[in-house]
């Protein structure tokens, strides 16, 4: 669900009337460091109650942060747009499914991530790929666009691309790429994600979606891709423990073409961008490939933390 707590900012307001932890939440949206969705997606997290976030963004608006009014017209309109879809949101998070909690097991980790998936994508399709969209098609289409935008630009994908979603949810990725590539394969560990990827997908000749046993990607053969993506699905392989991570490295470099492009959107959900990017560094090194892109943010509407690595040729 990328149910992602962030980290204590210091630098935010002490503001009266609204909860410390939401004002830095806010405060953060306000210095342009994330957008409307992603502040009430982390507002929702922290309290998971959809009329407390109202409340704090009404409270701001009223002069309650810090004595300043704030400009809140674009969360108002997103609460009231979405009244249903953080409602729902919230009612996911008090469910406690997920957690952050590392696992002790490789297995465990495993094990947990298919059961989490096949529920959230039962909760909400949209946002059991990316809370952000607080459960809005159009929301979650927009970032969408983003994400193939960016691919474009980074020379990621053409018409000739084989490509590989690792962890590709309800395919929202798939069907988005499926013009413009040659061929698209879905791999998830969660058989409901699966079932909803290949109904999105259905009538796309080239789209091909696995159910994959979450330890690696067996299912594929060497060099059988040009470009892998991997959209907010290495922070659970990260939670699950590094040897898999170093696994999930290990395979995709196999599957992948030589000079062929591993597109890592969201490395892990520890908030410490430094730390994301060495680890990205060594396990780059490790398997072969050449980092062009750490660490960067790339999107208005998402906040994802951005890794471009290549195959080396040799």
């Amino acid at each position: 669900m990328t149910a992602e707590r962030l980290p204590v900012d210091k630098r935010g307001s002490n503001d009266k009337g609204i909860d410390p932890a939401l004002a830095l939440i806010l405060d953060r949206h306000w210095r342009g460091e994330t957008s409307a969705p992603v502040a009430l997606m982390q507002l929702l997290i922290e309290t998971e109650d959809a009329g407390a976030v109202a409340k704090a963004v009404a409270n701001a608006a009223q002069g309650q942060a810090g004595g300043v009014k704030r400009d809140t017209a674009e969360l108002e309109r997103l609460i009231a747009a979405n009244g249903a879809g953080c409602e729902r949101i919230a009612a996911m998070l008090r469910a406690d499914m997920d957690s952050a909690k590392p696992a002790r097991t490789v297995e465990e980790g495993i094990a947990f991530c298919e059961r989490l998936f096949d529920w959230s994508v039962q909760q909400s399709e949209e946002a059991s790929v990316a809370l952000y969209s607080l459960g809005n098609p159009e929301l979650l289409s927009a970032a969408t666009d983003e994400i193939v935008k960016q691919l474009h630009e980074w020379g990621a994908i053409s018409p000739s691309t084989a490509l590989l979603d690792i962890g590709c949810g309800i395919g929202r990725l798939l069907t988005a790429l499926a013009p413009r590539v040659r061929t698209a394969a879905g791999i998830d560990v969660s058989l409901e994600m699966v079932k909803a990827a290949r109904r999105r997908c259905a009538g796309l000749a080239n789209v091909s979606v696995v159910k994959g046993s979450g330890a690696g990607l067996e299912e594929f053969e060497d060099g059988a891709f040009d470009t892998a993506i991997a959209v907010d699905s290495f922070p659970y392989l990260r939670q699950s423990g590094y040897e898999l991570v170093e696994r999930f490295f290990a395979e995709s470099a196999r599957v992948l073409t030589p000079g062929g492009r591993l597109v890592i959107l969201n490395y892990s959900y520890s908030g410490d961008d430094a730390a994301d990017t060495q680890e990205v560094r060594i396990l780059a090194a490790a398997s072969g490939y050449e980092v062009l892109i750490a660490g960067e943010r790339p999107f208005a509407l998402w906040d994802g933390l951005a890794f471009f690595l290549i195959k080396g040729t040799a």
